[in-house]
């Protein structure tokens, strides 16, 4: 049975409709899934604090944590792909510290930082993945075309 013209161009809107959410949801978790797993670990609590959220990013402080990073991945995940729309995902790190972790601030030197800089990610970590942001897009626009 041949498909009528209109019919045809709904197929074509339908199909690009699902790349566009399976790309926006895999960038996602890539990206969202490299700053956990990159974020410096001393207790495991910073890193279990990256929750993921909608158009409004999670807020509160959660109670645990996460040392090796594969629950808040795996829970990151699961909110990613679990939302009807995928229009917009945000990483949210309600710590107090996370700030300096990212942008360095410690006063001198410690066990754990220098220059004020953490020793794990003295370059940050969500900027270091931000710039990287391109790649990981046209990566998941080849994958899911």
């Amino acid at each position: 049975m041949a498909l009528t013209f209109d019919r045809q161009i709904e197929a074509f809107a339908k199909k690009a409709n699902i790349s566009i959410d399976r790309a926006i949801r895999g960038t996602s978790i890539k990206l969202f899934s490299a700053v956990i797993l990159g974020w410096p670990v001393k207790t495991g609590r910073s890193r279990a604090n990256w929750q993921a959220g909608g158009a409004i990013p999670a807020s509160g402080i959660l109670a645990i944590d996460d040392k090796v990073g594969n629950a808040t991945v795996s829970k990151m995940t699961e909110f990613v792909n679990g939302s009807i729309n995928a229009s917009v995902f945000t990483l949210a790190n309600n710590m107090p510290y996370s700030y300096k972790i990212e942008f360095g601030g410690y006063p001198g030197d410690g066990p754990n930082t220098v220059g004020g800089y953490s020793k794990q990610a003295p370059a940050g970590v969500v900027r270091i993945n931000v710039a990287r942001f391109q790649s990981i897009l046209d990566e998941q626009a080849r994958i899911n075309r």
